[in-house]
């Protein structure tokens, strides 16, 4: 435990979380709101001097422009400051469950096409949210990154870099400059100002390792030989590493590894939708550990509402590649921004487009905008609409298709959330053998099904919703 039990007369420390070169992140309780959150505290060595109360208010406006990006995908902020008492800079925000990339990287090694592709499109959208507030993160690695219990990827430490380089004579002297070796983009390494480019370069950087398993430039020998290499030297290719790897995604990489950050580009949201196409054609894997979620679920089954107390949220099915890939991908993210009114807007009008020229994406189109619909806190009216959409499918595509299955799982949701518990149940324990049987034991939506009937052993008593598992509480996401 910290010499520095509360922080800013408020927060209680409880235990440490996470730690790096510029401070420690702790487990908090706030005693006001008697809540849990974290607390980030930056070494009060890095702000010596006169400047640490210039510091504290620099840091006090990068977070509030942190707090206005408004993402999913980034942590609440509820409070930044300089404590009197440590000399520590403090910022407090949202706990966030799960597992940081850099460990389920290490533990899982190279990860499934899908997965890099999942996590490298939210990593995308919420760049593009930070880039137009003016937000840079500037120090982008795996350290950084949480993948949540329901597959949202969670990015941290926005800001903290840029307050910590008020004196760059003092930095830089010591080569310890803003950033993390292997995910700095040249301009970075030469200390010149960075722009958007720069998290690409590092988006990047991220992408070949979650391909390859390997840090890039990992093999050089010294810092320096790194810096060289990230200033004069391109990377493997993706595929020599990985051929089984999409060839569009080796190209993108390459792109935004690009020395100049002119030829890089500076446009998230196109890196998003190229990724999300990709994703959309890429096949399902089976995960490559239990101990986060899968991050390709925010994009086929897009966070439920609250009261749905089912870890992996309604099941939709992937768009398909090779129509309205480009639109579908802006609902989604509409969707995963929880701007569920223009999503609903979108889903409708991609179901009418459809609806002659691609039934079947119509209809997956009509699932969505059922939940954007319950989203919207109108679920009543969305199972409504949604028990006729699955009707059609069964007709259109056969009773053990994909698509069917997964429709029927947005209405196990849905059922719940409407307050039908014991249908919900008993619905799904009807589910998860056909499941089984038409798409086989080891498929991803099987085991997702299958682990939450897990959860609940019984079927539910009196009492609306979901029943509660011995092992949560009410509104918790089973484990």
């Amino acid at each position: 435990m910290s010499s520095l039990q509360v922080v800013a007369g408020r927060y209680q420390l409880v235990r440490p979380i996470g730690a790096g070169g510029m401070g420690r992140v702790w487990q908090a309780v706030d005693q006001q709101l008697d809540r849990e959150i974290a607390v980030k505290l930056v070494k009060p060595d890095l702000l010596d001097g006169p400047q640490r109360y210039e510091a504290a208010a620099r840091f006090r406006r990068e977070a509030r422009v942190t707090a206005q990006i408004g993402h999913p995908g980034v942590p609440a902020i509820f409070d930044a400051g300089l404590d009197d008492a440590s000399g520590e800079l403090f910022l407090a925000m949202a706990y966030l469950p799960g597992l940081n990339l850099r460990d389920l990287l290490d533990e899982a090694g190279p990860l499934p096409a899908d997965w890099t592709l999942a996590v490298g499109a939210q990593l995308a959208s919420v760049l593009e949210a930070a880039h137009a507030k003016q937000v840079i993160h500037r120090d982008l690695k795996p350290a950084n990154i949480i993948v949540g219990p329901a597959g949202l990827v969670h990015v941290v430490d926005f800001g903290i870099a840029a307050v910590l380089d008020l004196d760059a004579a003092r930095l830089t002297a010591t080569g310890d400059k803003p950033g993390t070796l292997n995910y700095m983009a040249p301009e970075q390494i030469r200390a010149q100002p960075a722009g958007p480019a720069a998290d690409l370069y590092a988006l990047g950087a991220l992408l070949y390792e979650m391909s390859t398993g390997e840090r890039l430039f990992a093999d050089r020998g010294s810092a320096y030989e790194v810096q060289t290499a990230h200033l004069k030297e391109l990377p493997d290719p993706v595929r020599r590493r990985r051929p089984d790897m999409p060839a569009e995604l080796d190209g993108l990489v390459s792109r935004l590894l690009s020395k100049e950050p002119a030829d890089r580009g500076s446009d998230a949201a196109a890196v998003y939708l190229r990724l999300a196409e990709l994703l959309a054609a890429a096949p399902a894997s089976k995960a490559p550990t239990r101990d986060c979620g899968d991050p390709t679920w925010p994009f086929r089954a897009p966070l439920a509402p609250a009261r749905v107390a089912a870890e992996a949220a309604a099941i939709s099915p992937r768009p398909t590649a090779d129509r309205g890939t480009e639109r579908l991908a802006e609902a989604d993210l509409a969707y995963a921004a929880a701007d569920y009114s223009t999503a609903l807007t979108a889903f409708r009008s991609l179901a009418k487009d459809y609806e002659t020229p691609d039934p079947a994406l119509a209809l997956h189109c009509q699932v969505r905008a059922a939940q954007c619909l319950a989203a919207l806190g109108n679920a009543a009216s969305a199972l409504a609409g949604l028990s006729s959409v699955i009707e059609r499918q069964r007709r259109l595509l056969g009773e053990r298709a994909r698509p069917v299955l997964r429709s029927r799982r947005v209405e196990v949701d849905m059922l719940a959330a409407v307050g039908s518990g014991p249908e919900a149940h008993r619905r799904l324990a009807v589910l998860v053998p056909e499941m089984a049987a038409a798409l086989g034991p080891a498929d991803a939506d099987t085991i997702e099904a299958e682990r939450l009937l897990r959860a609940w052993s019984a079927p539910p008593q009196a009492g609306p919703g979901w029943p509660t598992p011995p092992s949560a509480s009410p509104g918790s996401p089973p484990r």
